[in-house]
């Protein structure tokens, strides 16, 4: 990624992906977190057990605060990204550039792929960080200091690397995804939006097949 106009869209990209996602991930963010405490109510009614909040920091490290924000920028980015691109295609641009010798992979895609994998592993600890504390903010009085710091004990570190290393590789994939299959070859101004949203659509499958894959087989060999 050398030179202003590839650093121009990968800064582009992350401003899109990462910091105008911040709100919808948050308000996300918290609805899982307060959400799953209150379904605890009568738990917490009747003297406060950690094991709600610490099932909580479970699921949300190992599943949810990867494959929320993934939903997300699935029903953002990729449409963006898989627009844009298509309309490139369709009006000869990404032809133009190949004239003037430049790769549309180095200029278009890989800051586009760098910035959404950034942007991902971000939101992925934005999320984490989010839905604990609604979690936590949510029981209130039923728990005190040393159980905070159990809950928090209790999520493995190896645990947070595994769903942060998933978030990264899971930005750079989609966007690969969408500008090597879905957002090439169109000829006309209609193929644009079929495009994009068939690009969601194969974008969030492919997200819940890596994480079905990552879940059954990779999962039990990192975490027996």
């Amino acid at each position: 990624m050398v030179g202003s106009p590839a650093l121009l869209v990968f800064s582009r990209q992350v401003y899109f992906s990462g910091v105008q996602s911040l709100l919808v991930v948050l308000l996300s963010a918290s609805l899982v977190g307060a959400g799953f405490v209150l379904a605890f109510q009568g738990v917490l009614s009747a003297g406060f057990s950690t094991g709600a909040l610490e099932f909580l920091g479970l699921i949300v490290v190992r599943s949810l605060a990867v494959l929320i924000p993934a939903f997300i920028f699935c029903a953002r980015s990729i449409t963006a990204i898989t627009s844009e691109i298509s309309l490139m295609s369709v009006t000869g641009e990404i032809r133009s550039l190949l004239q003037l010798g430049i790769s549309p992979f180095y200029y278009l895609i890989l800051p586009r792929a760098l910035a959404a994998a950034l942007s991902m592993l971000f939101l992925y600890f934005y999320f984490l960080f989010a839905a604990l504390a609604a979690g936590l903010f949510v029981a209130g009085d039923s728990i005190d200091f040393s159980q905070i710091v159990l809950v928090f004990d209790s999520v493995r570190p190896l645990e947070v690397v595994s769903g942060a290393v998933r978030s990264f590789l899971l930005g750079a994939c989609l966007v690969f995804w969408v500008c090597r299959f879905e957002a090439r070859g169109h000829v006309a101004i209609p193929d644009v939006s079929k495009a994009a949203s068939s690009a969601v659509l194969h974008a969030l499958l492919l997200v819940l097949l890596l994480e079905l894959f990552y879940q059954f087989l990779v999962n039990p060999l990192l975490l027996p």
